[in-house]
């Protein structure tokens, strides 16, 4: 029986790099972008013929999703990974034929393969979805040498369609 063991501990960049990910690979995301880059390209072009309120308001709509949405997403991973014992204090995840196994301390979770509805490395991490708001982020640099045999057994457990790796 083949099986696969390593741990993750989550660090706030981890988290933060995922929430970054998630959010700006969507349609409001990039929505978001636009409207701030399109209100920094206005404030600066049309600089002499706005008035203050104009150019406030082309100011803080061009720091919305370029800073001060980064900002929210990285307090926001903070207090996550404070709150939540299981993101920050490490989880030991076993991969075997049967199941994927997620163990914290004593508790052991066992999620079945074809409970898992996406697979994707975003880059830094490999993020396992079980659904479109609940996943298992493993960093990359956590996984290091057991990143080729993670992602074979993944792929001999889970609907290729449902895997997308770089």
């Amino acid at each position: 029986m083949d099986e696969i063991k390593f741990k993750i501990t989550l660090k706030v960049n981890d988290l933060y790099y995922f929430m970054m990910h998630h959010y700006y690979s969507k349609p409001a995301g990039i929505i978001g972008l636009v409207l701030s880059l399109g209100s920094l390209v206005l404030l600066i072009t049309r600089w002499n013929v706005t008035d203050a309120t104009a150019k406030m308001l082309y100011f803080i709509i061009a720091l919305l999703f370029t800073v001060i949405n980064p900002l929210m997403l990285r307090t926001k991973a903070k207090a996550q990974i404070q709150r939540n014992k299981s993101l920050g204090g490490g989880l030991e995840y076993i991969l075997s034929d049967e199941h994927l196994s997620v163990c914290l301390g004593e508790e052991k979770a066992d999620i079945e393969w074809n409970q898992i509805i996406k697979v994707k490395d975003n880059g830094r991490e490999l993020v396992v979805y079980m659904t479109a708001a609940r996943a298992y982020i493993w960093p990359k640099d956590q996984l290091e040498a057991q990143y080729d045999a993670v992602t074979a057994f993944l792929k001999k457990h889970i609907d290729a369609r449902k895997i997308k790796l770089k």
